[in-house]
């Protein structure tokens, strides 16, 4: 556990990814959970040791199990998150989660999560544009940022100037666009870079970073967009395109976790080559105007 600035806390030991804790005079308000019962009694120790106050408020960033899960380990408490990580949390029922973990079936720490233990705890209070928290001594705003997922918020304290990313970046990682809106992604790290009152970014996996980590961010998404649409352009199908579009090379990978990458970056070009279609598609329903009069074209419903 690491303490960036007085009171704010971040743990990067677990195998799920970055958490953080944000200590007010009220108790402790969470960002994410440990996914792992062991590693979420280990972190509920820590926080125990910073206030006794206990956990007065646990913030989602995004839907995914690894930042969701672990929800049910903490004691009861207001949980926040986007409207639309509520909407697909819904549908986190049993067979979701075995699905989940036999697609990891590489990953021996998940393997060994016992899921009688866990069940999803939905959020209590949900946002579809930003909102700002007050606890104690704090201000938390919660910011929409959308590209990693519809629902991928982050945690602004200005004071501090800090900003709790979630995996709107990741350090040193290999981002996952399976959920992403590409466009919107590289939108939302131009914005962070312009933001002006941030000098510590807690990413959602790699090392506390500066505001410089969103640039080669942007150019693995930008790199990506580029040898997708190439193939894109020449014809071949979406399998095709996956096979080709290689993006390994751009962040070293340990051997243990090449496959897991390995399906992350296909399932990424897969959302990306989707995006090109949809938005091919889109512009082939659209009639030329007649000539004075304005574009008009009915609303993507794909």
């Amino acid at each position: 556990m690491h303490e960036i600035i007085d009171g704010v806390y971040v743990e990067d030991a677990y195998v799920s990814g970055n958490v953080g804790c944000v200590v007010t005079t009220e108790g402790a308000v969470l960002i994410d959970a440990p996914m792992l019962p062991k590693d979420a009694w280990s972190w509920l120790k820590k926080i125990a040791s910073l206030t006794q106050q206990g956990v007065t408020a646990l913030i989602n960033t995004d839907y995914h199990l690894e930042h969701v899960l672990g929800n049910c380990f903490f004691p009861p408490t207001v949980t926040i998150a986007h409207q639309a990580a509520w909407s697909e949390m819904l549908h986190y029922d049993e067979s979701y989660l075995t699905r989940y973990l036999s697609h990891q079936r590489e990953n021996k720490s998940l393997l060994s999560l016992d899921l009688s233990k866990a069940r999803v705890v939905l959020p209590e209070i949900t946002m579809t544009t930003d909102m700002t928290v007050y606890r104690g001594n704090r201000k938390l705003r919660l910011i929409f940022a959308g590209g990693h997922t519809p629902a991928s918020i982050m945690v602004h304290l200005p004071e501090d100037r800090v900003l709790f990313t979630g995996n709107v970046v990741v350090n040193g990682e290999h981002p996952s666009l399976s959920d992403a809106n590409s466009q919107k992604w590289l939108q939302t790290l131009e914005a962070i870079r312009t933001m002006g009152d941030v000098d510590r970014i807690v990413p959602g996996r790699g090392e506390v970073c500066d505001v410089s980590a969103t640039e080669l961010l942007t150019r693995y998404i930008t790199l990506m967009r580029e040898r997708v649409y190439e193939h894109y352009q020449m014809g071949l199908t979406r399998r095709e395109t996956v096979d080709k579009v290689k993006m390994e090379d751009f962040y070293a990978t340990p051997e243990d976790r090449r496959g897991e990458i390995e399906r992350r970056i296909r399932a990424s070009v897969e959302r990306v080559y989707d995006e090109f279609k949809k938005s091919t598609q889109k512009r082939q329903r659209c009639p030329p105007p007649a000539q004075g009069e304005p574009q008009a074209c009915p609303r993507d419903r794909t």
